[in-house]
């Protein structure tokens, strides 16, 4: 019985853990997202839903209104991204795009991402946690 109750504990605190990593990077990948196109909310639930489901698709739970909306409206109302009304489908909805300051931001985001998959310390990490072998891939690549 204390094996079945720890093996629950662990895979909640797993669960746990992988939500806050998704919620971390929810805001990033909302603003990647906007940067490949003027995109409504919803087009963006359903590329956040296509991006988190492909990670562990049983544990999944589909974003929400609730959950990106608010995000959105953050992110307008500090200039990183912009919204203007169109319609879509007979209906009014607002289409989003980066902002200067968006795409200034982004850039340091991808130059931060730059260095960590460049660290062959963060490579090591990554490679042991997925089972890939990401600085062989990498190698090969520079050899071509």
């Amino acid at each position: 019985m204390a094996m079945f109750r720890h093996k629950k504990n662990v895979d909640q605190l797993s669960k746990k853990i992988m939500r806050h990593c998704s919620n971390g990077l929810t805001h990033i990948i909302i603003l990647w997202i906007i940067s490949k196109e003027k995109i409504h909310g919803y087009g963006i639930m359903k590329k956040l839903d296509e991006f988190f489901s492909s990670c562990n698709p049983t544990e999944y739970n589909k974003t929400n209104s609730s959950k990106i909306y608010p995000i959105l409206r953050k992110l307008e109302k500090t200039g990183i991204i912009k919204g203007e009304w169109g319609v879509s489908n007979n209906k009014s909805v607002k289409y989003y795009s980066l902002t200067e300051e968006g795409e200034i931001l982004l850039k340091s985001f991808k130059s931060e991402f730059a260095h960590l998959i460049n660290s062959p310390l963060w490579l090591s990490f990554i490679e042991d946690m997925s089972d890939n072998e990401m600085h062989k891939v990498k190698n090969d690549e520079k050899c071509n």
